[in-house]
Formats: C-alpha cells, sequence, structure tokens
C-alpha cells in the first residue's frame, strides 16, 4: 500500500470513529481530510468501499497493536490488562452509532468486523486463558470454548448502544467492567491476588483516546 493511501485510511477512520459513518458522504469526507473528492475516487469507487477499507486498515492496525502485546510475554492477567487498556483507548473516542450503522448499512465492512471478532480476537483470547491456567492464575474447572464464546459475544455487547445507550453508559466503562467481571470469574486465588495487585498499581484504567500512529 503506498503511503498517500494508507495516510487516507488512517485519516478516515480517525473521522469515523468520531463522527459515525452514516451521515458522512463523500463530500464530507473530501472536507474532512482536505482532499479533492477526485482524490477519494483514485482508491475507491463509493462510500460503502470506503467504510470496508477503513475497516481493514483500522483491522490490520489492531492485529499489529495485539501482535506486540503479546510478544511482551507478560503473565496471562498482565496481558489482558494491556489488551483491555488498548481496546478501551478505542471506545473512548467511538461514536455512539458506529456499531449500528456498519452492522445495518455497511455489510462488507460489518463482516471483516465479524470475521476479526470471531478468528482473531478469539484466538488470542483463547490463548491467553490458556495460558493463564498454565500459570496457575486461572483455574481449569470450565469448558476454556464457552468461556471464549461468552467472553467474545459481551465483547460486542458492550458498544452496541442499542444496549448500553450512550446517555446513559460510557463504552469504555462498560468493556472495563466486562473484563473485571470476566478475570473474577475465571481466576484462581492467586489470580485474584495478581489481579488486585494490578488494580491497585492502575495497570488496568480508561486510557486516552488511541492516537493512530502514521507508520505503514
Amino acid at each position: 500500500m503506498e503511503s498517500q493511501e494508507y495516510e487516507l485510511y488512517r485519516r478516515t477512520t480517525e473521522v469515523y470513529m468520531k463522527n459515525g459513518i452514516k451521515k458522512i458522504t463523500m463530500d464530507d469526507m473530501a472536507k474532512e481530510l482536505k482532499v479533492s473528492k477526485k482524490t477519494l475516487y483514485k482508491y475507491v469507487k463509493d462510500r460503502p468501499e470506503l467504510a470496508a477499507k477503513s475497516m481493514e486498515w483500522k483491522l490490520a492496525y489492531d492485529v499489529q497493536v495485539v501482535r506486540d502485546i503479546v510478544a511482551k510475554d507478560l503473565n496471562a492477567i498482565e496481558e489482558l490488562c494491556e489488551l483491555t487498556n488498548f481496546y478501551c483507548s478505542n471506545l473512548v473516542q467511538m461514536h455512539p452509532s458506529l456499531h449500528s450503522d456498519l452492522e445495518k448499512f455497511y455489510h462488507e465492512a460489518w463482516s471483516q468486523f465479524i470475521a476479526y471478532r470471531n478468528e482473531f480476537l478469539y484466538n488470542t483470547m483463547l490463548t491467553n486463558i490458556k495460558k493463564g491456567v498454565s500459570e496457575g492464575l486461572y483455574r481449569s474447572d470450565f469448558n476454556i470454548e464457552v468461556i471464549v464464546t461468552l467472553y467474545i459475544m459481551k465483547v460486542d455487547m458492550t458498544f452496541d448502544a442499542r444496549v448500553f445507550p450512550a446517555t446513559k453508559f460510557k463504552f469504555a466503562e462498560v468493556y472495563l467492567e466486562m473484563v473485571k467481571y470476566h478475570v473474577a470469574g475465571i481466576s484462581s486465588e492467586k489470580g485474584l491476588i495478581e489481579m488486585r495487585r494490578l488494580m491497585d498499581a492502575n495497570c488496568l484504567q480508561i486510557a486516552q483516546p488511541l492516537v493512530f500512529s502514521v507508520a505503514s
């Protein structure tokens, strides 16, 4: 991907995260990005394709960040805390309508997200739980695949404004509570002690809004 195209999708993603997606026309996007519509149409043919390309960029970005966190070789709960902080930094800035707009109107982009959720995120959490069990931080008396599936479904629910309306809840706070609930439910006594240590050290908290890297 050439640098101009990479930068276009990076900035498009920022616009969608801040403003939602349904009401952003190609004219609006060109103005937000301070480029001509000709430049936009050089890479995409219409709004749905722009949304899909933006989602493709964002998910690739997320995959790299998650892999970098996992590569640190932290213990399972430390790793989960870092992953949670990263996802919270996304949710702090996410427009309340983005989730439902994608699901209803931008099917290719939504399908990409579902594939990411059901494959990459699922496997990331599966590996995290298996790691925690082997470290003695998580219990071993549960069906791992069931717990991972429940976790993934709850992740999707946390930023669904139909379930948690933005007038009453902040997505990042809901996600943080969900993770704490998850850890409390699967941790051993050793794991609960580790979680309290990390909480006391403010290692799990709602972060500042994410600033996307400009490096391709």
